[in-house]
């Protein structure tokens, strides 16, 4: 496929092929094509999709960094053998796995895709961890069979090391005894057995067998007969020690061998996760997205860029760029301008979602799906086939055409990618060809992108609704590209400007702008006052985004300021209003001693808390001075003139609740606020807080001792949040309880509520009548009626 070479498909994957972990993951990864079908996009997508979203999250993909095994399995599948190595492998393969499908089934629910590709089976696990504890049990990391996988073993090698002391012992005995006739140097090791150093005209002195002599002759190596034995008794317990390390690892393979299957989808998918976590970091670090198939064959790119440019670290200027089915982008511009670069990311961006790859471009990003993708990008010239260039591609779009229309035969669209098309013979014949092709391209519906300088082609969309043209930018006072795409424009080759800036002599190039026609100079004139035009509209419209971004900056400065003054004063005053309550309180706690005492002075301690009780109304839940404390992000939002009719129920910042008395006038309202009447600006007015709704609840079942309901007053309904419970509190803290119960009705504006004192001896539930009695923010109180809970509750209305 030569859009895979053109778009530069291989250098994509060994970039993704580098973030692995593991070389299976590597290897898969740069053999990946993209999917034959929509559904295998699909899934691919769904995937990826996760994996990037779980690693955005800060939970990437467990992945287990573990050699290719492909071959190991291939051989354990055949009934080969396995090293005690390779068995440490397989079980440091297996530990990931498991951690990776626990990691993928605990998060099944934000990651369904990737808990059916990679969670396995519970039934599969048992055995897998079977392996995993037994091949850790029995071997070393590095591969040593460990004494400790079975009694043989441990046996066999303590009879190895007291055959080794034993010989130790021997050969240092004789070579105390038979010094005299020894070289200096110690045993020395043939063949696997020990001898002493025996000087030659000596040797007839120490008796054994002569396992060799020196270079030069003049020392015999003698291995003593005591030593033969030991030597003999050494060597049969490490075949012993031998024979049981292969019958522990040949157990341990066997179990892999009956678990085949089940390893190898372990290594499979371990080999997945590497590849997907590889991806997902490769998302993050580019900015790229995943791009589900649109059902719509279009390709929209918006802020694209090309991700190998990006991998390079060249500053790359993102564009939107867009195409479709029976439509055709003309992009025009000077050369190095990033014409080709345009096609090449369309058409890659294109195959990075077949692939189910992140693509380097923003949310509104739309990619269908396009089968075949064809392109002609670069030199055909072949010296082997005696092909011209123009030759070479006259062929490749002979060959790409007939794909398109087989394409189309099938209900399919292809994606047709030219560079420069018909530019490398005559002119004007090569602008009538690269018409008649392109044409026959949306003939057969396919979406095409070309870059041209011909200027007839350039004028076809004047005369065919299927074209449209873009242009890169450049700038004429710098002598340079500006990289930027724009749509619905014709760009200048600007061919004498790049000589220029690329050193030819300004006699050549001046003598070149001389011998273009008049209606060439006049037409590229025309093209670079456009651009500079273009330009100077887009510096104004980025100063003056800039400016709106400014002065937004500002607003939200002066915003957070008033809020910290409004918090600073909200807080002075919940100070101010505490130590209030708190007086009053103690104030009431005095006066009620005084009353328990029955000491009674000129003014009586009911009179005097009635008087106390209004006190407390200034700074009560719902008060003034409460609702100016309240976080102004309660208000009910900005209210209209409209709503302002007389009575309606309105907020202010300072006052809190107030009522309208009067229609607005003069940009004023006339409002009461408690006892008091006064005028607000408009600006102050907000509607009211919602009112929290009450939960709904069952009313309790009525009891003997309530009264009979009375006579046209049908029965409240008592719910929890509107009954305060004294039951078990001494008199004095349940008064008090049932002030903090008041305010609390006042603040969520609640009409009434309950007290529940019980029965008892009845001093608890005369006290609260009383009290309730003489509150100045109660209306009017009565004993509950049998459907509200009879009389060991008391119902109230504030006022």
């Amino acid at each position: 496929m030569s859009a895979l070479v053109d778009l530069e498909w291989r250098a994509l994957l060994g970039a993704l092929a580098g973030r692995c972990v593991g070389e299976a993951a590597a290897r898969r990864l740069e053999a990946l094509e993209p999917a034959a079908t929509r559904d295998e996009a699909r899934r691919r997508h769904e995937l990826v999709a996760e994996a990037c979203a779980s690693l955005e999250e800060g939970e990437p993909l467990p992945v287990v960094g573990v050699e290719d095994l492909s071959e190991v399995l291939a051989r354990v599948a055949r009934g080969g053998e396995l090293s005690a190595l390779e068995l440490v492998t397989i079980a440091r393969l297996l530990g990931g796995a498991r951690i990776l499908r626990s990691f993928v089934r605990v998060r099944a629910g934000e990651l369904p895709r990737l808990g059916e590709a990679l969670g396995g089976s519970a039934h599969e696990d048992r055995g897998l961890e079977s392996i995993e504890r037994g091949v850790l049990r029995s071997i070393e990391p590095h591969g040593y069979v460990k004494d400790e996988a079975s009694s043989e073993l441990r046996r066999a090698r303590h009879a190895v090391a007291t055959a080794r002391r034993g010989l130790g012992d021997k050969l240092r005995q004789l070579g105390s005894e038979l010094a005299d006739v020894l070289r200096e140097g110690g045993p020395v090791e043939r063949d696997g057995r020990l001898g002493l150093p025996v000087r030659a005209d000596a040797h007839r002195r120490v008796e054994g067998i002569v396992l060799g002599a020196s270079a030069t002759g003049a020392t015999l190596y003698v291995e003593p007969p005591e030593v033969t034995a030991i030597g003999n008794r050494l060597r049969l317990a490490e075949g012993e020690v031998e024979r049981e390390e292969r019958r522990i690892v040949g157990e341990l393979a066997g179990e892999v061998r009956r678990h085949a299957a089940a390893v190898e989808r372990a290594f499979a998918d371990a080999v997945r996760a590497d590849e997907l976590a590889a991806i997902a970091s490769f998302a993050r670090d580019l900015e790229a997205r995943p791009v589900s198939i649109d059902p719509e064959p279009v390709l929209e790119l918006g802020l694209a860029r090309h991700p190998l440019l990006v991998l390079r670290g060249v500053a790359v200027i993102p564009n939107d760029v867009s195409l479709a089915a029976g439509r055709a982008l003309v992009v025009s511009g000077p050369n190095a301008g990033g014409k080709t670069i345009a096609l090449k990311t369309l058409g890659l961006s294109a195959l990075m979602v077949r692939a189910g790859l992140p693509v380097c471009a923003d949310a509104r990003t739309r990619v269908g799906w396009f089968e075949p993708v064809l392109s002609d990008v670069g030199d055909r010239q072949s010296i082997e086939r005696s092909l011209s260039t123009f030759s070479a591609h006259v062929e490749s779009y002979r060959d790409m055409l007939d794909a398109a229309v087989d394409a189309h035969s099938r209900g399919e669209h292809a994606l047709v990618l030219l560079d420069e098309v018909a530019g490398s013979t005559d002119p004007e014949e090569g602008a009538a060809l690269a018409i008649a092709l392109l044409e026959a391209f949306l003939d057969a519906s396919a979406a095409l992108a070309t870059t041209t300088h011909h200027e007839r082609l350039k004028l076809q969309a004047k005369s065919d609704s299927r074209f449209e043209n873009a242009a890169v930018g450049f700038d004429l006072d710098a002598l340079r590209p500006t990289f930027t795409l724009r749509r619905g424009i014709v760009g200048a080759s600007a061919a004498l400007a790049a000589a220029t800036r690329h050193g030819l002599p300004d006699g050549v190039v001046e003598r070149a702008r001389a011998l273009l026609p008049k209606e060439v100079v006049l037409r590229e004139v025309v093209l670079a006052e456009l651009e500079r035009e273009r330009d100077r509209e887009r510096t104004l419209r980025l100063a003056t985004e800039a400016e709106h971004t400014r002065v937004r900056a500002l607003r939200l400065e002066l915003e957070d300021e008033r809020a910290r003054v409004r918090s600073k004063e909200r807080q002075k005053l919940q100070e101010e209003a505490g130590e209030l309550r708190d007086a009053i309180r103690g104030a009431r706690n005095r006066l009620r001693e005084l009353e328990e005492r029955k000491r009674t002075g000129p003014l009586g301690p009911r009179e005097a808390e009635r008087m106390i009780d209004e006190a407390a109304r200034v700074v009560a839940l719902g008060s003034p001075v409460e609702a100016a404390t309240r976080d102004s992000r309660a208000d009910g939002g900005p209210i209209t003139e409209a709503e302002l009719r007389p009575g309606a129920k309105v907020a202010t910042e300072k006052l809190g609740p107030v009522e309208v008395l009067e229609p607005p006038e003069r940009g004023h309202v006339r409002v009461r606020a408690g006892a008091f009447t006064l005028r607000v600006p408009l600006a102050e007015l907000r509607r009211a807080p919602k009112t929290r709704a009450p939960d709904k609840a069952r009313a309790p079942r009525p009891t003997a001792e309530a009264p009979a309901q009375p006579s046209g007053e049908s029965a409240l309904l008592r719910i929890a949040s509107l009954t305060c419970d004294l039951r078990g509190m001494r008199a004095d803290a349940a008064l008090a309880e049932v002030d903090r119960f008041i305010d609390r009705c006042l603040a969520d504006g609640e009409p009434h509520g309950f007290v529940l004192h019980g029965h008892g001896t009845g001093a608890l539930r005369q006290a609260v009548r009383e009290h309730l009695a003489l509150h100045a923010n109660v209306a009017r109180s009565r004993p509950c009626l049998v459907e509200e809970g009879g009389d060991a509750f008391t119902a109230f209305w504030v006022k």
